[in-house]
């Protein structure tokens, strides 16, 4: 059965620059979260890899987004893109980072709904 409303998964992968990932997801959750919450956003996960804080090579973070519906993850993402503080905070992430990306995706059961904007 399809939803009326699908769960929009929005996920951000950053690899971080070797010794950097304790103190980068602090700040992601202190800088970047609150603001994403705040958009609409709700927090789903949290993953460190390797499960170790690593000194000498790097971490990947990868944090879990979700919304509900494509109309509300287009919306907080417009949001987003006008916003002085997420640009901001992106430059700033950026000198922690080697690689970053961010996906966006659905159950393939929600995809007809999804893009149904």
């Amino acid at each position: 059965m399809v939803s009326a409303e699908p769960i929009v998964y929005v996920v951000d992968e950053m690899v971080v620059s070797p010794g950097r990932a304790r103190a980068f997801l602090d700040a992601y959750l202190e800088r970047y979260a609150p603001g994403a919450i705040a958009r609409g956003l709700t927090l789903d996960r949290v993953l460190v890899s390797p499960p170790v804080w690593l000194e000498d090579q790097s971490n990947t973070v990868s944090v879990s987004w979700t919304v509900r519906g494509a109309r509300a993850w287009w919306h907080q993402s417009l949001l987003a893109r006008h916003d002085a503080e997420v640009l901001g905070w992106w430059e700033d992430a950026d000198q922690l980072l080697t690689t970053r990306r961010r996906t966006v995706s659905c159950s393939p059961a929600d995809v007809e709904v999804a893009t149904d904007v």
